[in-house]
């Protein structure tokens, strides 16, 4: 698997998400390129949100639902509205993590298990593993960054023992900007998620267009 570049929409507003996303990926495509219906337009816009991505972009479509319980209820939700790949939090129990990946692994999907606000994100991502979690997402918020006084030299040596210590797919999220992507798949990562740095730029197609060519260097 060649690293990919998940573009996170965290956009309350439908309409510009779209336009932000068919402007990706009409210049750039869908190759190595995934969308992300963030949070915040899941929660304003719903499954539809997921199912006009689907529809105008045709990439990978990933449901940022944060999953803590009724694994199976969610994960069908966002799946029949056309995500491939629908996420829980690593916090929650492990029943609900096995009841959203027996749901998404029935449709042939993926489940990503987010990592934020773990107090142990390495023993939590071994756990996660052992059960069978197709991707790990390692994920750092930012004033978890500040609080925490974690350099990008700490984050680096996590993702490298995460690495070591699982075989799903590892993702990486947290505050990323130019020139931090490729140091990530340099020590593992195999999907780099970014979100203000493209959704915010002044030019997102060029700044999308710059992230691929640096995980892809």
């Amino acid at each position: 698997m060649k690293p990919v570049l998940q573009v996170a929409l965290d956009i309350p507003d439908l309409f510009k998400a779209l336009r932000l996303a068919t402007r990706i990926s009409n210049n750039l495509g869908c190759n190595g390129l995934w969308l992300e219906a963030g949070t915040p337009l899941l929660k304003n816009w719903g499954s539809i949100s997921v199912k006009a991505l689907k529809e105008t972009t045709k990439c990978v479509v990933v449901a940022d639902t944060k999953t803590m319980d009724t694994g199976a209820l969610e994960a069908e939700l966002m799946l029949k509205a056309g995500a491939d790949v629908v996420t829980v939090l690593g916090l929650a129990d492990d029943s609900t993590i096995n009841d959203a990946l027996e749901k998404a692994h029935s449709h042939g999907k993926t489940v990503m298990a987010d990592l934020i606000n773990h107090p142990d994100p390495v023993k939590r991502a071994v756990e996660l593993d052992s059960i069978g979690v197709d991707i790990i997402l390692y994920h750092v918020g930012i004033d978890v960054q500040v609080k925490r006084k974690i350099t990008a030299t700490d984050m680096l040596n996590e993702i490298k023992a995460l690495r070591e210590r699982i075989r799903a797919k590892l993702a990486v999220a947290g505050g990323i900007k130019h020139g931090g992507a490729k140091p990530l798949v340099s020590a593992g990562a195999d999907i780099v998620i970014v979100g203000g740095a493209i959704t915010k730029a002044v030019d997102p197609v060029e700044s999308t267009k710059k992230f691929l060519e640096e995980i892809n260097s």
